[in-house]
């Protein structure tokens, strides 16, 4: 039978992430392939394992940090959902993708993380231009920036800037930092050949009160 994947959202972790674990020791021979379980816990990095969700192996070419940008980006503002094509959304995701492919073939893709990629934003847009538009293929990606910059329109420059840093600071502390910034497993989940189980455990950025949420992601046959 085909393998499915269920997605799940609770409350007060562990409590999901126990059951998900107990099926993973208790059914080991429902799998061909012996899942491995992860856990990424923002409120206690201790006990988490490290996920870079923007790997460069899984980067073909631009278009791969064009989709990463995009996901990322209107998962922290989801009223961009209905303003898709507006200057002031496909600015900010055209930049942030920049930062990312950039990353992604600067010395071998060493540098290529989330963390990485929010700290080369938030630094002076006259320190990453000139870095950026060096390599050829960002040239003409980033030729509306340049435009803007060359041209005197500081305002609309920095209103483009703005609206990817903006929404990416939410993202910094050292807990996400940290548990971003290396990769013990990739994001493949349904991988057959490396099939995995993950328990996601709060992101500072949706926290609700002093619950928290986690997410789990067990296969099922």
């Amino acid at each position: 039978m085909a393998r499915r994947w269920v997605l799940s959202l609770h409350f007060k972790y562990p409590d999901l992430s126990t059951i998900a674990y107990n099926h993973l020791l208790n059914h080991p021979d429902g799998y061909k392939v012996k899942p491995k379980f992860y856990v990424i816990n923002f409120d206690d990095p201790r006990r988490s394992h490290r996920c870079n969700p923007i790997h460069p192996d899984f980067m073909e070419d631009i278009t791969d940090a064009y989709e990463s940008a995009y996901t990322i980006m209107l998962n922290l503002n989801k009223t961009w959902v209905q303003k898709q094509g507006d200057f002031f959304v496909e600015s900010p995701i055209i930049l942030f993708a920049s930062i990312i492919w950039y990353l992604k073939i600067y010395q071998n893709g060493k540098f290529c993380t989330f963390p990485h990629a929010i700290e080369f934003l938030n630094r002076r847009y006259e320190d990453i231009f000139p870095i950026l538009t060096s390599y050829p293929e960002l040239e003409n990606y980033l030729s509306p920036f340049m435009d803007a910059w060359l041209g005197g329109a500081a305002e609309q420059l920095m209103g483009q800037i703005a609206s990817a840093k903006i929404p990416l600071s939410r993202m910094i502390s050292p807990q996400l930092y940290w548990v971003m910034s290396d990769s013990e497993f990739t994001l493949d989940i349904n991988n057959p050949e490396e099939p995995k189980s993950s328990a996601w455990v709060t992101i500072p950025t949706v926290r609700i009160s002093t619950v928290r949420h986690s997410v789990c992601i067990i296969p099922v046959s």
